[in-house]
């Protein structure tokens, strides 16, 4: 007999053998809350033909990558449920499931617009007028560095410790999804200038968090903060730029410069590289604007 005391089960599983973390869990339990209150009446006796009508109701609600994740969810649970015997079968034995997706190229922030936000925030800091504007000048100037020299993700930004980060030897380690761990190196002098000017006086702040990056409270400095501190330099004229399409524009400008989709891969962290690949599109269309406007056949004046 399914039961809801499954569900914290799962969740307990989730969080202290596959080492998730708290957002995803957080996901991952709502997915099925929902599919519970959908199924209730079915309760145990939930079939193929069931998960096909359910899919079909989300597809009609949600995008398609947004039904594919509550899909991998629903499924990931059934997995466990056989796995810790509760159920002998799942209802995706014999279902295959084909949701067709348009691929969605990542949304970059072009140079000159960076050169005006890097600008805007170099300004401020040159223009504090006291001990705590100059902290939290340093501190966000240090931030949109790190986010654009690393590509990192925002909540492995604001989860980097000041252990984690190696100004000597110009190395940060971050700690990913899964409790992945890599090392990624800081090549760029301003960067690591920017990163020592913080730290020097991050080491001046008693505070009872162990993050490299503070708020003004002298805590832990939150995802939302982060996406604040982008809009709080970002030109008015320009559109709305978030964290992750820093991590995009960083990962477009590698991936043309190097070439090399698993150096990319290993730097960004990806678990698979087909998520990689979507740079590879999103470099050919910069390749198509490029020969489309400026081949230099479009200049030549040819007499018939």
């Amino acid at each position: 007999m399914l039961e809801r005391s499954h569900l914290e089960s799962y969740i307990c599983y989730c969080k202290y053998q596959k080492n998730l973390n708290n957002k995803t869990l957080k996901a991952y339990r709502i997915d099925l809350m929902q599919f519970f209150s959908w199924f209730f009446p079915y309760d145990a006796c939930v079939s193929s033909t069931h998960i096909e009508l359910y899919i079909e109701h989300l597809a009609k609600t949600y995008k398609t990558s947004t039904v594919k994740r509550k899909i991998a969810a629903i499924k990931s649970f059934y997995q466990y449920l056989i796995y810790k015997e509760y159920l002998e079968h799942s209802p995706f034995e014999k279902l295959q499931v084909h949701l067709r997706q348009e691929r969605l190229l990542p949304r970059t922030i072009d140079n000159y617009t960076l050169s005006r936000i890097f600008s805007a925030a170099y300004s401020d800091l040159r223009e504090s007028q006291s001990n705590n504007h100059y902290f939290v000048s340093m501190r966000d100037v240090a931030v949109l560095e790190l986010l654009f020299a690393t590509g990192v993700r925002v909540s492995e930004l604001c989860s980097i410790t000041c252990e984690n980060l190696n100004l000597q030897n110009q190395v940060v380690l971050i700690k990913g999804k899964g409790s992945k761990e890599r090392c990624i190196y800081i090549s760029s002098p301003p960067v690591i200038s920017a990163l020592a000017s913080y730290s020097a006086l991050r080491t001046t702040i008693d505070s009872p968090d162990p993050y490299f990056f503070l708020n003004r409270d002298k805590h832990r400095l939150s995802e939302q903060s982060v996406r604040r501190i982008i809009c709080r330099y970002t030109p008015t004229d320009a559109a709305h730029y978030t964290p992750h399409m820093f991590r995009h524009s960083f990962a477009t400008y590698l991936w043309e410069q190097c070439g090399n989709i698993y150096e990319v891969k290993e730097i960004l962290g990806h678990s698979s590289v087909k998520t990689t690949e979507r740079y590879v599109h999103a470099s050919f269309e910069q390749q198509k604007r490029i020969l489309t406007t400026m081949h230099p056949r479009n200049t030549l004046k040819i007499e018939f």
